[in-house]
């Protein structure tokens, strides 16, 4: 830089949006890998649509059935187990449909599966007609919840329909567009985790979703001081 020339500020990442109401209303359609990820991820923010009076429907891609890490469930019957607090969750949260796929958990995925995942998520689209879509943003690290991702990312791209798609975060945060206040309905996003005691046998899920959310509410107008305001973040995907 020569003498005479004036220094340039640099660019420098924009702050998150914040939002206390639902990003978009209407029909909502979840995307979780398996479950407990629809209420680990979004549970608050789902709740919010649900009081606004939004239709919720989730789709659960697997059964979770590898979620039992100690073995201590027939597999057969883990899978109806977990099938269970899901719908449990659900009931608490006000949602209005769950589709369970049943895909195992945890393989090995090919590209013909990811296309095969793709075209079920296009006849949900076609089906839902949603308003806004939320997946798992496709850098988290679980392989499932990458894979669910991608295909959402691939049939959201020929749905054309111009629907925002939202990712969330579950093992791995996200460097957030939008926060979302759940402050108002995080007790019933704590029952509803309380739901999947099959996977707090063996997880302080609970623990790391409560300090997820009260590390994202730092950045909510007046956030309270006291540690009791809560947010979920969200990348935009599309």
């Amino acid at each position: 830089m020569s003498a005479d020339e004036a220094p340039r500020p640099i660019d420098t990442p924009p702050l998150p949006r914040t939002t206390a109401e639902p990003p978009v209303r209407g029909r909502v359609l979840v995307l979780a890998p398996h479950p407990d990820d629809e209420t680990v991820g979004l549970g608050g923010t789902l709740a919010l649509h649900v009081r606004a009076g939004d239709p919720v429907h989730v789709v659960f891609a697997t059964t979770g059935v590898h979620g039992d890490p100690d073995k201590r469930h027939d597999p057969a019957e883990y899978v109806e187990l977990r099938r269970r607090e899901a719908r449990a969750a659900a009931e608490l949260l006000g949602l209005n449909e769950t589709v369970f796929w049943d895909f195992p958990d945890s393989m090995v995925v090919t590209t013909q599966d990811l296309a095969h995942v793709t075209n079920m998520l296009r006849e949900q689209y076609a089906r839902v007609r949603p308003d806004i879509v939320y997946a798992p943003h496709v850098d988290e690290a679980h392989s499932d919840h990458h894979v669910i991702g991608r295909a959402a990312l691939d049939a959201h791209a020929a749905a054309g329909r111009g629907v925002p798609l939202l990712g969330y975060e579950v093992w791995t945060p996200v460097a957030p567009d939008l926060l979302v206040d759940v402050t108002p309905v995080y007790e019933l996003k704590r029952r509803a985790i309380a739901c999947y005691a099959s996977q707090l046998e063996h997880s302080d899920i609970l623990g790391a979703t409560e300090g997820m959310n009260r590390y994202r509410a730092v950045l909510l107008p007046g956030a309270s001081a006291d540690g009791t305001s809560r947010a979920e973040a969200f990348l935009e995907l599309l």
